[in-house]
């Protein structure tokens, strides 16, 4: 590949086809840098919510943990299915053109191209290499995009149970007044609630030093990778071989981004959202102890949960949509210096 680079004669789209595959191969391989080091801490963050204290109580609880692991099955599901038309349009469309060529400028001892069996042995090695680095890159996403969710799920019981403090077992038997909830019958559910805010919030510091780099390194990969590809958009029609194959690399580079940026938006909004939350509840009806726990419990919600990438960059739609307009631009700007 380096040899590719330098050689004053390569091909201007067959370089930065093998560009944007390096890129997303290197961050792939940053990107699990991560699970090597600390293997202990990533299983301990990846486990954390099944212990006893997350385990749902009541129907709506439970609705909510089975909503999440629904979505989550079915991202990964997705990714499965769009990896692999991604890696078949990238690496097969050179099978239809004209000479023995390979899905991206490879140097190697010997000219694949000089025989048959050469060239189909190279081609199956290349075809290989570069589904073993799209699967085991992107397997890693759906488990980091479906961890945040899962806190986001947290997020919403927790938001459910402070917004029905007085509908909750310990209050239904209690014999208080009708019209004051009084402090003995609520209190130990605003107690389960503070310490279920509290390991909410210590698995998002440990998600984030667990695999902040991870985003970044994608993040980073990804933004290298579609620069690349915009290049190759200008120099081949759209409606060939290689453009739909350059298309169908950049919208599976976007999702990998969106997919992170998606989640990360949906932690934010509900943390955000945890006072809306206190607000709507009964607690007019409380006594003054509770209130003034509860005003304690909204002055710490005022800073919403925001996963950085690198501590660097939000991982928000917002960040998504930056990154849509730079490749746009990028395209317009080469499209007329054509």
């Amino acid at each position: 590949m380096i040899n590719t680079v330098t050689e004053k004669s390569s091909n201007s789209m067959e370089t930065n086809a093998m560009v944007s595959f390096l890129a997303e191969t290197v961050s792939f391989c940053f990107k699990l840098l991560p699970f090597l080091r600390n293997p202990e801490r990533i299983r301990r963050c990846i486990n954390f919510f099944g212990e006893e204290a997350f385990a749902p109580k009541t129907d709506q609880e439970q609705k909510i943990l089975d909503e999440c692991v629904w979505i989550c099955r079915r991202n990964s599901i997705i990714y499965f299915y769009g990896i692999l038309a991604t890696a078949i349009c990238w690496n097969f469309p050179v099978l239809f053109i004209e000479g023995r060529k390979l899905p991206f400028s490879l140097w190697l001892p010997y000219d694949p191209s000089s025989t048959a069996f050469n060239y189909y042995i190279t081609f199956t090695f290349v075809v290989t290499a570069s589904f073993y680095d799209s699967f085991s890159g992107t397997n890693v996403d759906p488990l980091i995009g479906g961890l945040a969710y899962h806190a986001t799920a947290q997020l919403k019981i927790l938001k459910h149970n402070l917004q029905h403090i007085d509908k909750h077992e310990d209050y239904t038997v209690c014999k208080c007044n009708k019209y004051i909830i009084e402090y003995h019958c609520v209190y130990k559910h605003l107690e389960r609630c503070i310490t279920h805010h509290k390991k909410i919030l210590w698995f998002i510091d440990e998600y984030e030093e667990c695999f902040s780099w991870s985003i970044f390194c994608q993040f980073a990969g990804s933004l290298f990778a579609i620069c690349f590809c915009c290049i190759g958009l200008i120099l081949v029609p759209i409606n060939s071989l290689e453009g739909f194959s350059y298309i169908t690399f950049i919208i599976d580079i976007s999702f990998q981004i969106f997919f992170y940026c998606h989640y990360g938006t949906l932690l934010y909004e509900e943390s955000n959202d945890l006072n809306n939350a206190i607000y709507m509840g009964p607690w007019y009806k409380c006594d003054i102890k509770i209130r003034q726990i509860l005003l304690i419990l909204m002055e710490r919600a005022k800073q919403p949960v925001l996963i950085t990438a690198g501590k660097v960059v939000d991982v928000t739609v917002r960040t998504f949509l930056s990154v849509l307009k730079t490749s746009y631009s990028l395209i317009a700007v080469l499209n007329n210096y054509e």
